[in-house]
Formats: structure tokens, sequence, C-alpha cells
């Protein structure tokens, strides 16, 4: 450190200070304590004020900087002075230096020359003047000594203290929250008795407070739930409040309503039967009250079981019956020699249902029970509108669709994105051993019957021909198993007689199947009649009219029909003039196409890509004149199914609905069959 300054590192920012503790040595050098030093115990009985008292503070301001001077006296002839400076926010310390906030250093003048001894003068006789007979008018002698300039030196910078701050930057927003502690209330401190649930009602500080079944309701209006601000312990007649609005002096207090009886009922086992039933499953929802006014809810599962803090229990769904016990399993161990002196613990009871446990029952207000639940309703349905026989179905209406003996399928879609297919391309599925694979039409969904050949073991389809084919195509397929039902459990849990042989994930389906034996296409009946009035159907000549002229030769030139276009349908072909051209008419289908005896005619099923049947022009013979009819009846291969759809009373969810019907059946071999 050079004479006359220091130099301190320190980081700081404008308006901050520093102090600084030099002192003043006058006794030979011994380094003081820099802040004011306690004083020597005094042991000579003066009752002089102690050496240590601070002496008047000088303090100097200079262009908004500030030096503050305290003295102390130390011993009798020792001073320690302590001087503050601070600075003009600027960084000026006026005349003893300056701070550099950017390069965190300060440089103070430490050792001041300003400072000087006071003068004295020293007098003293000759000695001739006191050891001589006579005196003399010198005889005093002495010398002046004038002030002398001192300088200030610090020896040890530990004297030296710097106070600053650093980083104040800008201003950030800070948000805390305080809840405030719970209040407790005594609504009865006069009486023992139990409160009535729901009785109680007050103000507070210009805030209404009421009670639902044990809590504490604020503020509660028309169109106005309130807020839930505390709860009322019934037994002890105390209200704690933890949500209030301060507005005015804590006793300005009223006690609007409240009802006590002398002896509260409670008990920890409720039965009961609720005043509806059938009810829906998981629909049950009860509460209540403890005795302390704490809330209970109770709720119920798909299989009956009732549960909730302190509580379990069983509903009958179809009956209504409850039955509910309020309490815990306990560890005895954890128990007082209070609680084991009560009337519900006995030794005897340790470990009988829980290892160790102890049922401790819970005492609850049966008064505060509350319950809501979904019941079914069945109304009577008139037998003409519902097709069937309500008094053949059971009394809910629910009728089970698995039985043993029963078949059914498990089985599962897969699918993905449309994509734009091209010739060579093969698609896979991602799944093996296929029962069926698709090709739809992304825009309308319909079928795509050529242009492709499938592999359903690999679970591919190969692309051959994309002639008509639109943009954008899907591939669905599935991937069932057939399989007989051994057992239907009362938990709805099936039993297979067999094996499944594919690992089916988590949203597979079991359909029921309806078994419909073999089935193949077939004519059943062709005859022909002189003519006919376009609206009557009939399975025989009609006497009126008679037969035609001529008639077809089905024993040498039989229908042919396939399993693929056929349908089960009526036809007539009816002759225009001249006994050559015919149209086509099916009783359900009306007029579909048109044709001539010189050709064979194979009108096409659209929707199957193959003809309805195929009638040979050898058959036909001569003879037929206008207004004849030919009349044949075709039964196709598919079965003929009824569906029935029930819809429950209810608010529609949505207005999409569909349904996938498939048959599914095995196809025997040329030249058997031709599918």
């Amino acid at each position: 450190m050079a004479v006359g300054e220091a130099g301190v590192d320190v980081g700081r920012i404008p308006g901050s200070y520093m102090g600084i503790t030099p002192f003043v040595p006058i006794a030979p050098p011994k380094l003081p304590t820099p802040m004011p030093p306690a004083s020597p115990p005094d042991t000579s009985g003066s009752s002089r004020p102690s050496s240590a008292a601070p002496m008047p503070v000088v303090s100097t301001t200079t262009s908004g900087s500030t030096k503050t001077e305290t003295r102390y006296r130390t011993t009798k002839i020792q001073e320690t002075v302590v001087h503050t400076l601070t600075d003009n926010g600027a960084g000026a310390f006026g005349g003893f230096g300056t701070a550099n906030y950017a390069g965190k250093s300060l440089n103070v003048r430490l050792v001041s020359l300003d400072s000087k001894t006071d003068g004295y003068k020293s007098d003293y006789e000759r000695s001739t003047s006191f050891d001589g007979a006579t005196g003399s008018a010198d005889a005093q002698k002495g010398g002046e000594y004038q002030d002398n300039t001192l300088s200030e030196e610090l020896l040890a910078t530990s004297t030296v203290s710097v106070a600053y701050s650093t980083g104040t930057g800008s201003e950030v927003a800070n948000t805390s929250s305080y809840a405030p502690p719970a209040v407790t209330i005594d609504l009865c401190p006069q009486t023992s008795d139990y409160v009535v649930p729901g009785s109680v009602r007050f103000t507070w500080m210009g805030h209404v407070f009421e009670d639902y079944d044990g809590t504490l309701i604020r503020d509660r209006g028309p169109g106005d739930v309130g807020f839930a601000a505390g709860q009322v312990n019934y037994t002890s007649g105390v209200a704690t409040v933890t949500d209030y609005v301060v507005d005015g002096g804590p006793e300005n207090f009223t006690l609007d309503s409240l009802w006590t009886i002398r002896q509260n009922w409670n008990t920890a086992s409720v039965f009961m039967r609720t005043d509806v039933a059938p009810l829906k499953p998981t629909g049950f929802v009860m509460q209540l009250v403890d005795s302390q006014g704490n809330a209970i809810t109770g709720t119920s599962d798909v299989d009956g079981n009732v549960t909730g803090t302190h509580l379990k229990g069983r509903i009958e769904y179809q009956t209504g019956e409850v039955e509910m016990q309020f309490g815990d399993y306990v560890l005895d161990t954890s128990l007082t020699d209070t609680q084991k002196a009560e009337w519900w613990y006995d030794p005897a009871d340790v470990g009988a249902v829980q290892a160790d446990k102890i049922w401790r029952p819970w005492p609850v207000d049966p008064t505060t029970l509350r319950y809501s639940c979904v019941s079914y309703v069945y109304l009577p349905v008139d037998a003409s509108l519902m097709g069937v026989d309500p008094a053949a179905l059971p009394p809910d209406g629910r009728v089970a669709f698995a039985r043993p003996g029963d078949t059914c399928v498990v089985g599962m879609t897969h699918g993905g994105p449309a994509f734009a297919p091209s010739v060579g391309m093969t698609y896979d599925v991602g799944h093996e051993r296929l029962s069926f694979l698709q090709v739809l039409n992304d825009a309308t969904g319909a079928e795509i019957l050529t242009g492709y050949t499938t592999d359903l073991d690999a679970g591919t389809a190969t692309f051959t021909d994309l002639t008509d084919y639109p943009t954008l195509v899907k591939v669905v397929a599935r991937t069932e198993q057939y399989r007989q039902i051994a057992e239907v459990r009362i938990d709805g849990k099936v039993k297979l007689t067999q094996p499944i042989g594919h690992e089916f994930p988590v949203g597979a389906v079991l359909s029921t199947a309806l078994r419909q034996g073999d089935r193949f296409a077939r004519v059943r009946n062709v005859f022909d009649q002189a003519s006919w009035d376009g609206t009557t159907w009939a399975d025989a000549v009609d006497a009126t009219t008679g037969p035609a002229p001529s008639t077809y030769n089905t024993s040498q030139y039989p229908v042919q029909i396939a399993n693929r276009g056929a349908i089960t349908e009526r036809w007539a072909l009816r002759f225009r003039s001249g006994g050559q051209l015919f149209d086509l008419i099916g009783e359900h289908l009306g007029q579909i196409a048109s044709g001539d005896i010189n050709q064979d005619f194979s009108p096409m099923n659209l929707a199957a890509g193959a003809p309805y049947f195929t009638l040979p022009a050898a058959g036909w013979g001569a003879g037929w004149v206008a207004g004849n009819v030919l009349f044949l009846d075709t039964v196709g291969a598919e079965f003929p199914i009824d569906l029935l759809r029930c819809t429950q009373p209810s608010s529609p969810v949505g207005v999409d609905d569909s349904f996938w019907l498939v048959q599914r059946g095995d196809v025997g071999r040329a030249p058997e069959s031709e599918f």
C-alpha cells in the first residue's frame, strides 16, 4: 500500500456506500480495535464517565457525498477515530477518492496530513531561585512550542470495511400467496349438547356462513353457490373457518341459527333400501357426515362393492338393498390403552379378518345420509310393434346372446391409410394367416373385386391391373378364429372347446355366429303363362289366363345359376310384340334388363360382379307372342336373416351409425361348385 492511498477491489453499483475505519495512533504504535472498543472495567471506584464513550460526530457533505467522523476515547492517552465515506451515486467521495463501478475497484485516501497537535508552553524556575538565599525577577524560565502537523497513518488494512450492493438490474414482479390460519369459533360455549346438522348459520365480519352437511358455505345466495369456508364439528360445537374475508373487526359476530339436542344419534352400521329398483351398476352414490362433521362419500362399482373413506359395503342392484359398515382395520399395536378400553375392542377380534388388525368403528350421523342412483324402468311394449311376444322375454328385456354349444368367431379387423396403387405393387397388411382381404374404393367404400391377387397366409395383396381403378384405395383384412362355446360364466367370461390359434390383442371382438348349414344357389320353380297384369306374383299358372302357347325346355337346357351372383327373387320375362324381345322384371328389383330368344341371357348382378342366372337361347323354341310371360324363381346361397334394432329411450349422442354383416363359410372346390 502506498502512503496516501489504497486500492481495494469491490463490486458495487451507484449509490452504494462503504465504511473505512482508520485510527490516529497517539501512544506507541499498537493496533487498536477498529470499531467502537469496549471500555476496560473501572477498578478505581471513580464515578466519571467511561473513557470509551463516543465524542460528538462530525459530518460533512461535498457534492452529494458525505464523510462522517466519530471519535472514541480508548484510554487516557489514546483516541480512535472512525471515518465513514458515502459516494454521491456517481462514484465520487468528494476529496477522498473515487469508485470504479465497471472495474469493481475503489481508490480512497487513508492518510490525512492536515491533523496537528496543540501548542503548549513549558515553565520552570531556575535552580538558583529556590536553592539560593535570594531570588531574582527572571527566576522563571521555559520554552513555547507551536502547533505541529501530524500524519494519520493506517497501520493495518483489517480495520478497513467496505459495504456495497450489486446487480439490482430491472424490476422483477413476484407474486406470493398467503394462507391465513384457520379460526375456530365455539358456537356452544355454555352447553355440551350436540349440534343438529344443517341448523348452523352465523354472520362474521359482515359475511354469512351456513352449514351444509358439515361443510361451512360462505356467502351463498340466489344464483351463487358460495365458497367452501370450513366445517362444523357437531360433537364439540366448534366451527373451524378456513376461508374468510377480513371486513371489520373479528368481534363482529352474530349467531343467527343453531339447534342442539341432548343425545346425538350416531351409528357405525347402516342398512337401507333404495326407493327404486333395479339399479344401474355403478349408478349409486352415497353421502353423509361423521360425528366430527367430516363428509364421507361412498361409490359403487360394477360388482356391487361400495367403497369410500372409513367405509365398506355392498349393494344388490336388482333389489336396491344396501349394507354399509363405517370404520377401518387398524393395527393392534397402534392403539393406545385408552382406545383398548373402549367398548368395541376385544382381543379375540385381533387378526380375525386381517392379520394383526382389528376393526375400529367410525361413528356417523345417519340423519345426514343422502344418496343418488340411476334405476331402470321397463315400459310395456305392444307385441305387434315389437314383433316378439314380450311374455317370452326376461323381466328386464335382456337376452343372453351366447350359450354353451353355440358357435362364435373371435377376430379383429386390420387396415391402414389410403394409398395410390401401382401395377406390380405388393401391399403388406402386417398380419399373417388372414381370413379374408378386401380392396376398397377410398372415396365410396365400394369393394373392388378385380385387378389384384391375394396371399392370405402371407397377408399381402399384389396389384396386377389398374384399369378403371380409383386414385386412392384402402385394404381391409380380418383375422378370425371359428370356435364352439363350451361354457358361459356368470362374470361374463366365455370358455371355448378348443384353443385359439392367434394371439389376439386387447380390442379383439367375440361375435356369435348364426349357423346356416350347407348353402347353395338353385332354381326353385319355372312355368309360363299366357298373360300377366304386372303386379300379381304367384307360384303356379293363373287359371284365368292359362299357360302360354310355347314352353321353355328346362329339361334339356336348364337355367344356369352360381352362388356368387344368385339372389332369392321371383323373376318374370315378359315378351314384347313380335315374340322375340322380352323384359326382365324382378318382384323386388323391378325391370332391370332386356333380352331376346336368339342369345343366351345373363343379367348382371353388379354388386357381386356375376350374373343373377343364365338362360340358354336353345331352350326357347318357337310360338311366343306378345304378352306371354316366363316365370322363374331363384334361391340365393345367402341365409335369410331378419335384423331387429332396439333403441333405448335416451338423448342422441351422434348421427353416424353402421354395422358389418359378414357371411362366412367354406367353398366347395370344382367341379363340386362354382362360387
